[in-house]
């Protein structure tokens, strides 16, 4: 799941009652101590035809947050993380993946704003308390309202709060995809020796990658490209949280990365503007990667992609009402 997280700050339990009044608090009290608290532990998971054992080292200290994920089987590969800075360590003839099953992994960071903004378009359901890795936890369904999305199911630590089980769940019921701690504690302290690195530096190639979190656009913003590419059909709930414009390699044109969020899932919209043929639709496909769904049509002057992990309707909806809003030519003659 591919760069997603929690928000923060150890807690304590809360009782069934408080949360069945008020899940909105629960949700900023996981996210809260899934970033605030020391914890270190082993997690499997499991998701497209995948299942990976990987061990989780996380600590809070002096306002800055460090996390150390090492994988237990497969490949050696660690990931490193300081804030929003994430180091990727793996052997050199290995593919790049910066995925972080970990408790801020599989669910994004919720403020106040984006609490509201979910609650337009999912439900939230107690599923009371049940154990994970030896410890009670109290469970909570975030089920969507429609076809146009996935659904979560979230267990938290009782005594901690930190989410201890994370499920990506399918229309059908199905999970999709799973985070679960097998064990874990939670020390007062971590070394900073716990942070670094064992695999041999010869052996292996880094990747820095910078974590941004972009904020959410007032409700009901034009969902119009700075290029000329409108996007005149969005599942309910979807607003413009993110834009960029840049030129392609070797100046063959330039490209817009539009991203679209509905508090919880994300879908990029890649917009290439390029010259092409008379007509305005030409081609499409759909294809899929796990959870993730893509997209692809040309629209014009623009080859349109679009990603995400949603259902195959939510990218077709999207890529089907994309249509040029201006001058299509003279975006694509763009320096």
């Amino acid at each position: 799941m591919r760069g997603r997280a929690l928000l923060g700050a150890l807690a304590l339990a809360a009782a069934p009652t408080a949360f069945a009044a008020d899940p909105a608090d629960f949700l900023v009290r996981i996210g809260e101590a899934a970033r605030n608290s020391n914890y270190q532990g082993v997690i499997i998971y499991q998701g497209d035809d995948m299942l990976e054992t990987m061990r989780v080292t996380h600590r809070f200290k002096d306002g800055t947050e460090h996390e150390r994920v090492q994988s237990l089987n497969g490949d050696p590969r660690e990931i490193l993380k300081e804030n929003n800075k994430v180091i990727c360590l793996l052997p050199k003839d290995r593919k790049l993946t910066m995925n972080l099953p970990t408790p801020k992994a599989l669910f994004p960071a919720l403020s106040v704003e984006r609490l509201q903004q979910i609650s337009q378009v999912y439900e939230f359901k107690d599923l009371g308390t049940a154990r994970v890795a030896g410890r009670t936890c109290q469970g909570l369904a975030i089920a969507p309202r429609d076809q146009f999305r996935y659904g979560y199911e979230i267990w938290a630590d009782q005594q901690s709060s930190v989410p201890l089980k994370v499920s990506l769940i399918g229309r059908n019921g199905a999970v999709l995809e799973q985070m679960m701690f097998t064990e874990i504690d939670f020390p007062a302290s971590i070394p900073d020796s716990a942070f670094r690195p064992q695999l041999p530096p010869g052996e292996t190639r880094q990747v820095v990658q910078m974590i941004e979190n972009p904020p959410l656009p007032p409700q009901g913003a034009v969902a119009t490209s700075a290029a000329g590419l409108k996007l005149d059909r969005m599942p309910p709930g979807y607003r413009v949280a993110f834009r960029e414009l840049r030129p392609l390699p070797g100046g063959q044109g330039m490209v817009e990365h539009v991203v679209l969020s509905d508090g919880l899932s994300a879908i990029s919209v890649f917009s290439a503007m390029k010259p092409a043929p008379a007509g305005n639709v030409q081609t499409q496909s759909v294809s899929q990667m796990g959870t993730v769904h893509a997209y692809r049509r040309m629209v014009g002057g623009f080859h349109v992609t679009v990603v995400g992990e949603a259902p195959q309707e939510t990218v077709r909806m999207i890529g089907d009402g994309a249509k040029p809003a201006g001058k299509v030519e003279a975006a694509a003659a763009a320096p």
